[in-house]
């Protein structure tokens, strides 16, 4: 069993509760969307944290890893999108989820591009602009720190994973309650 990996495993799914629990799918469903994403995949990981067999899940967690990458920040713009004065640009965000259909495909069989891998990185990085955008323009400063912890989960978990290894995977899943979370908290202070 591994400890660390268990604790940050239960603390997405901590986060991801909290989202499923406090937003309704009839009023946020997009967020709503994206915790139950998330939960799914923390207790994948969960799972995998109590087998000694690393190969244990392995593709359903590299599937789920996948779109759990992907899928949050484009749907909590969204949400916020359609709650702002731009709501005509919330579904501009939905073209990000192409890409989430294209990486899942290649996925699931053995074709796995790097063009993918640079597509993912353009679309996060659009997303993020979007989340500070709107962040400041409205004065809710929560879309920007789900924006900073979007770019930490992305880049910040390679960065320690370079020095630390052991340790990349953890500021992820940390990144990823955060992202969570944080727009849990945001669409229920409304």
């Amino acid at each position: 069993m591994h400890i660390l990996d268990l604790f940050f495993n239960l603390v997405l799914v901590g986060s991801s509760g909290y989202g499923l629990y406090a937003l309704t799918p009839a009023d946020q469903p997009y967020g709503y969307t994206a915790a139950a994403f998330c939960f799914i995949h923390g207790l994948l990981g969960v799972v995998r944290s109590f087998e000694s067999d690393v190969d244990e899940c392995s593709r359903s967690f590299f599937v789920s890893t996948s779109i759990v990458d992907v899928l949050p920040l484009p749907l909590a713009n969204i949400e916020f999108y359609l709650q702002s004065s731009l709501s005509g640009l919330a579904m501009v965000h939905a073209m990000s989820l192409i890409l989430l259909l294209y990486d899942t495909m290649g996925n699931l069989g053995d074709d796995w591009d790097s063009a993918t891998e640079t597509v993912k990185d353009l679309s996060l990085l659009a997303n993020v602009g979007s989340a500070m955008y709107l962040g400041i323009q409205e004065e809710n400063y929560f879309h920007v720190g789900i924006a900073v912890s979007a770019i930490i989960a992305r880049y910040g978990s390679a960065l320690v994973s370079i020095f630390l290894p052991e340790f990349g995977p953890h500021v992820d899943k940390l990144s990823k309650s955060a992202i969570i979370g944080l727009m849990t908290y945001s669409l229920t202070q409304k």
